[in-house]
Formats: C-alpha cells, structure tokens, sequence
C-alpha cells in the first residue's frame, strides 16, 4: 500500500471511525463528553461535544475566524451548507450542518487537513513534527499528496472556531430565515430574502 494510500485511509478513519467509536461505548462506560442535553454557555450541549476541550472558549471570535480568519465560508458556506462561493474550490466541501465529528474530531480536521483532499491545514505547526498531525511531517508526502496550507489559525482560535460550529451550525437542520439574520445582523435584508 502507498504512503498516499495509508494517509487517506488514516484521514478517512478519523472523520468516519471516530464519531462513530463514541457511539459504540459500553452503557456503563465513563465518558468526558456529557450526554446531550447540558448547556454549554447558554446553548444546548450535544453527543458530539466535550465542553472540557472548549472551555473557555469565545463563540463569537469563532464566528469572527470562520469568517473572517480562516475564510471558512468560502468553501463551506456561511451556514456551513458546503456550498460555498470559493471559485478554487474543487467541488462541494463538507457539509458542517450534517457533519458527526465530535470537538477532538473537528480540532484535528482544522488543525492538519485532510490529506488527499482540498481541505487544508491551518495550524502553522502542521506537519513540521510528527506530534501535530496523524503522527506525520511533510517529508512523509510526495509534493502532489502534500496538504495544502490554509490560513494560519492559532490553536486557540481553532477552538472558539470548533465552538462557533458546534453551537451553531452542526446539527442546525435546514437553514432557516432566524439564522440567517442571526449569521449577518444587520445587512441581513437582501441576503436573506430567499429564505422568507
């Protein structure tokens, strides 16, 4: 097996295998995820968040990142629909709203990419050692399997971004009109117009 082939098969292991490990834990397991239900700075917590690995975190600077930072929309849309308007993408990115990566998962897509795929790397560390991402540096990829590098996003930018995503966007259904005007405030009119 390729070098190319294992990472992707690493990288799909990590967004398929480890969401659904948290689902396949014994009833009597202990756990430092809280079960749906909770409340995690004013919003419900869900199966897929550990609020320990987001303490502390600021939401609305992890709206501000997706936004602004890491440019996330571009792809990703600004309700994380995967259509975003980003001309160099290379078709529909991930669908946050439906995506079933728990906090350590999203942490870890953000910080290193998916190799093999157009979703880059935004942590600056990325890939310089293997204690960053997947136990790999870049010597480990032949240049066209390198992941690309995004917008740098400090670690804990990353993770009022993944609070930012877990409190509003994943698992939010069908985009609706209130989270439309939620998303753009006040210049909301036009924007939102399709969806009245």
């Amino acid at each position: 097996m390729s070098l190319f082939s294992r990472i992707l098969t690493a990288a799909a292991a990590l967004v398929i295998v480890a969401p659904l490990a948290l689902t396949a834990m014994p009833s009597n397991a202990q756990s430092d995820t809280p079960a749906s239900g909770g409340d995690f700075m004013g919003y419900p917590v869900t199966e897929y968040m550990d609020v320990g690995l987001l303490e502390g975190a600021d939401i609305e600077k992890g709206h501000d990142v997706y936004n602004r930072v890491g440019i996330c929309l571009s792809c990703h849309g600004w309700n994380g629909d995967g259509m975003g308007k980003n001309p160099r993408s290379e078709g529909d990115a991930a669908k946050l709203r439906e995506s079933l990566l728990d906090t350590q998962g999203f942490i870890d897509v953000i910080s290193c990419g998916i190799p093999g795929t157009p979703m880059p790397y935004h942590n600056n560390q990325a890939y310089k050692d293997g204690d960053v991402c997947y136990g790999m540096t870049a010597a480990d990829f032949e240049a066209a399997d390198m992941p690309r590098k995004g917008k740098s996003i400090r670690p804990a930018d990353i993770i009022n971004l993944v609070a930012y995503i877990q409190t509003h966007v994943q698992g939010a259904g069908e985009t609706t009109l209130a989270q439309c005007q939620d998303y753009y405030g006040d210049s909301a009119g036009k924007v939102c117009a399709s969806l009245e």
